[in-house]
């Protein structure tokens, strides 16, 4: 894995994996971190993985629902979906910004050369 110390999003890999979904990735050996832009009204169905996830809102509102429980989560809130656990969102009416943690790193996300 090549040496990355700094970064600013416009150096990292974009990942463009669903419609309304852009990500700037950075990987490393134990974790992927992603500055995630959601465009307005986006859904990101229920799903689940292997990983651990962790997140926090920086810009916009976003209806979270992880294991059932929903929650309306804005700028400085946090979240976190344990391994394994079913969850989804939706972005309200305006754009949104959230940084993204998985653990382990997700092998289906680009790595910055």
């Amino acid at each position: 894995m090549p040496r990355l110390y700094f970064a600013s999003p416009r150096d990292l890999p974009l990942a463009r994996a669903i419609p309304g979904v852009t990500r700037h990735v950075l990987q490393t050996e134990r974790t992927t971190v992603a500055i995630t832009d959601y465009e307005p009204k986006t859904v990101i169905e229920t799903h689940k993985h292997d990983a651990e996830q962790t997140g926090v809102v920086v810009k916009g509102s976003v209806v979270f629902v992880i294991a059932g429980e929903q929650r309306i989560l804005t700028p400085g809130d946090t979240y976190r979906v344990p391994s394994g656990a079913s969850h989804g969102a939706r972005i309200l009416e305006a754009a949104a910004r959230v940084i993204e943690v998985w653990s382990p790193p997700r092998e289906d996300l680009p790595k910055a050369t």
